[in-house]
């Protein structure tokens, strides 16, 4: 009887009467068996810098997609909310099929878990260099200063040394890998979505080093809260029912400021445009980068009264009311999210026109977006009532319409 080792892949027989293996020559088939041990080796494949990466990028054409928002425009949830809706989509399923790469299935099976369990996660904290903390462990001395046990010598190092990225030692954002390939067209590529607290860029040569995908986007998404306004924010809470009176009331969910979302928009501008040698003097324009703003948590604009609201924001019953054939509040065709883009940019020239002014000197042909990654207000608690998003796919469909690749004309 032939026997395959399941490690390595030998072929043996063993002698009972001898008591020991006889190596197999290789039957014709077995050519191919070999060609598992190549693509294992592939999974494991580094670039020239050591970083490990996913082996899809190696087979399809990548797209680099950064999010952009403070930790209060809760841009975490809604890169997860849109990375689970576009996959769970009836509509969307007719047309690509949507899978994680290896690397990523882990990370987003947590957190797509944690909303699913209608509870809040972690916000995006501010990234640091992390060399100090290192050479702190080296010279004995714990993450609070603790004592360590003593460490044996270490031997003798060759002097020469490969030398380091731009940003080794500094904590770099790990991007969610997703593959979308068209039924249509057979085509397939990658969405890398990079998440970017917005307190990283406060400081140009921070976000430079924290976030280098940025320098390499071919889309940045800004996340600008609904509530950015504060004057419409007291509107809001003076009208608050009690499905909202409770997330509304929490300042800290809503500190982001208008002077904070400015000066976040015009550093990404400065990095993106000092990273790729772009005049100063021209505007940042497609195809070499597409610009888009998510006017997160949409659910609160019911809370105000103005006319662009009955376009842009989900009715004030969307938590309460049951699911139907298209409850996710996406309108899929390209034409009827155009328009309701322009609606959204009419509203958010009356909500924060500053934030539009700074938007359209960097970005002329910004478009906007409303999203609710769940739906709905968060608790005291950290949690939802329920997990319910407006909107998410929408704009992902926007960005697949502009990818060239996918086209079966180009």
């Amino acid at each position: 009887m032939r026997i395959v080792c399941l490690n390595c892949l030998a072929e043996f027989k063993f002698d009972s009467a001898r008591r020991s293996w006889i190596w197999v020559l290789r039957q014709p088939n077995g050519a191919f068996a070999t060609r598992v041990a190549d693509y294992s080796r592939r999974l494991d494949r580094r670039c020239p810098n050591g970083c490990e990466i996913d082996e899809e990028i190696l087979d399809h054409p990548t797209t680099v997609i950064g999010f952009v928002g403070e930790s209060a425009s809760s841009k975490t949830h809604l890169i997860v909310s849109m990375i689970y809706s576009v996959m769970n989509d009836p509509m969307l399923a007719r047309e690509w099929s949507i899978v994680p790469s290896r690397r990523s299935t882990k990370l987003l099976a947590a957190l797509e878990n944690t909303l699913m369990n209608r509870q809040a996660i972690g916000y995006t904290q501010k990234r640091g260099y992390v060399g100090a903390q290192m050479q702190r462990q080296e010279n004995g001395i714990g993450p609070v200063g603790a004592p360590q046990p003593p460490r044996p010598p270490m031997p003798p190092q060759n002097q020469t040394q490969t030398q380091s990225h731009a940003w080794s030692g500094w904590q770099v954002r790990t991007p969610i890998l997703i593959k979308f390939t068209s039924l249509a067209t057979r085509r397939t590529v990658n969405l890398a979505f990079v998440d970017v607290a917005g307190e990283d860029v406060a400081d140009a040569e921070i976000a430079a080093k924290v976030s280098p995908h940025l320098a390499v986007a071919d889309f940045i998404w800004f996340v600008v809260p609904s509530t950015l306004n504060k004057q419409y924010l007291a509107m809001m809470r003076e009208h608050a029912g009690p499905a909202n009176e409770e997330s509304l009331s929490n300042n800290v969910e809503h500190s982001q400021t208008v002077g904070r979302t400015k000066m976040m928009i015009d550093q990404i501008a400065k990095l993106w445009r000092t990273a790729n040698s772009y005049p100063l003097e021209l505007p940042i324009e497609p195809p070499r980068l597409h610009v888009s703003t998510i006017v997160a948590k949409s659910d609160l604009l019911s809370l105000i009264s103005l006319p662009e609201v009955g376009i842009v924001a989900p009715p004030p019953d969307w938590a309460d009311s049951p699911y139907s054939l298209n409850g996710a509040g996406n309108l899929y065709q390209p034409g009827q999210i155009a328009y309701r883009s322009d609606a959204t940019r009419s509203l958010v020239r009356k909500l924060f026109p500053a934030v539009d002014s700074t938007l359209s000197i960097h970005f002329p042909h910004n478009r906007y977006f409303p999203v609710s990654a769940v739906g709905c207000g968060k608790r005291a608690d950290n949690t939802y009532p329920v997990f319910k998003p407006f909107a998410a796919v929408d704009p992902v469909i926007h960005m697949l319409n502009l990818i060239d690749h996918l086209r079966a004309d180009r």
